[in-house]
């Protein structure tokens, strides 16, 4: 009975795994994408993200005026953890009211034929894994729409971002479904070139596989510590605080990365509006525009891991800069000749570009932490603790605090 009791469980990882094959074939096909100027990739919307987008829709969205900047980070913070808490107890009670049926029915049935046994646990497990993702998907949904109105971004999407894979209601519901965005090429710039896809897809695996380990090695401990039986109740029952502390894992685990991505979407609109204001980027000499982009191209790169924050500061500057495709943005080397070429002014105003584009997925990879010394030069002083403080910042979702590091 225990190694049956077993297959439900990899029954639940399998079906938990689904999203990351989704994953794995669109980074195998990446490599097929054309090179355009701005080249969205025939983007195919799963069941999942259809469903996502749906419920979006559904939810009622209250006419809001308030700007985010204007709300101190600890009520940001305090907002934020009310929100995280209704999800977590929400989906806490979801995962033991679901998974008690499959538990119940497994010992219940225990002594029965394997006919009499299958035919119950086999149902009640389809069903209760089926209603368990359907209430889980949508309180993943209402928490992070919950979060962008808390960030107001449907008023401060550009126009170009509206529509599209890339525009809020996608980006949301591929977050909160933890599916994958769909590759994007700006301007030649492939942020998925030094990006192992099968470490991506097996990061992701891991990730999926702890659920399961969690359950064997505890449900394994109490066999071998206490036996079949504790306090007169079955071991098996040690599935209901597993799946009750994963399912509250998860859904901080997808308002975490909500927060990074609306709160990143909101500093690249403010940067885009402040560098309009000051009619900063009209100053630069062509030399320095072609090295802002650089900068960006570069940090995305070199960011390895394809976030959205990213492309959204992509699509951003090259909507600014009006530039063409075929000058190697993501060109490391070039980089650096650029800000040989331009003035000191220019140049600080680039390592400013390159510190915020750095920061702006909430994390420094190895490869841009190897690189900073080179594209800081002799500043390294000043500009090295400043992407440390925004990285951590925008990690912790310190936005106003984020916001005074981004001024160029």
């Amino acid at each position: 009975m225990r190694w049956i009791f077993l297959c439900s469980f990899f029954c639940r990882f399998i079906a938990k795994c689904e999203v990351y094959y989704e994953v794995y074939l669109i980074l195998l096909n990446q490599g097929e994408l054309p090179k355009t100027t701005a080249s969205y990739p025939e983007h195919k919307l799963s069941l999942l993200e259809k469903f996502g987008l749906y419920h979006l829709n559904l939810f009622y969205q209250e006419e809001l005026t308030h700007n985010v900047f204007d709300i101190s980070d600890a009520e940001l913070a305090r907002r934020v953890r009310k929100i995280s808490l209704k999800g977590v107890l929400s989906s806490v009670f979801i995962g033991v009211v679901c998974v008690f049926p499959t538990v119940w029915v497994a010992v219940y049935f225990a002594n029965a034929s394997l006919l009499v046994y299958w035919s119950w646990f086999g149902g009640v497990t389809l069903v209760s894994v089926a209603i368990e993702f359907y209430f889980l998907f949508i309180i993943a949904l209402k928490a992070v729409f919950e979060v962008s109105e808390l960030i107001n971004m449907h008023a401060r999407q550009k126009d170009f971002l509206k529509n599209g894979v890339f525009s809020v209601q996608h980006i949301l519901a591929r977050t909160a479904l933890e599916l994958p965005d769909p590759p994007l090429k700006v301007l030649g710039i492939d942020p998925f070139e030094r990006i192992s896809k099968k470490n991506l897809f097996v990061l992701g695996l891991l990730y999926k596989l702890k659920i399961t380990a969690t359950n064997f090695v505890l449900k394994y401990g109490l066999k071998f510590t206490v036996g079949n039986t504790l306090f007169g109740t079955s071991i098996l029952y040690e599935a209901l605080p597993v799946e009750a502390f994963w399912n509250g894992e998860v859904i901080q685990r997808v308002i975490r990365e909500a927060r990074l991505r609306l709160f990143g979407f909101a500093l690249a609109n403010h940067l885009v509006d402040e560098l309009l204001h000051e009619k900063a980027l009209y100053e630069l000499s062509p030399e320095a525009r072609v090295g802002c982009m650089r900068a960006v191209g570069n940090a995305v790169v070199m960011a390895q891991n394809y976030h959205p924050n990213m492309v959204i500061l992509l699509l951003h500057f090259k909507g600014l800069l009006h530039l063409e495709e075929g000058q190697q943005y993501d060109d490391w080397n070039l980089f650096l000749e650029t800000m040989n070429k331009v003035n000191e002014k220019e140049r600080s105003f680039l390592r400013n570009l390159f510190t915020i584009a750095v920061a702006f997925d909430g994390k420094i990879s190895k490869l841009e932490a190897s690189s900073l010394r080179a594209a800081y030069g002799d500043q390294h002083d000043f500009f090295h603790p400043r992407v440390i403080q925004l990285t951590h910042h925008l990690k912790h979702g310190e936005l106003n605090a984020a916001a005074e590091l981004c001024k160029i």
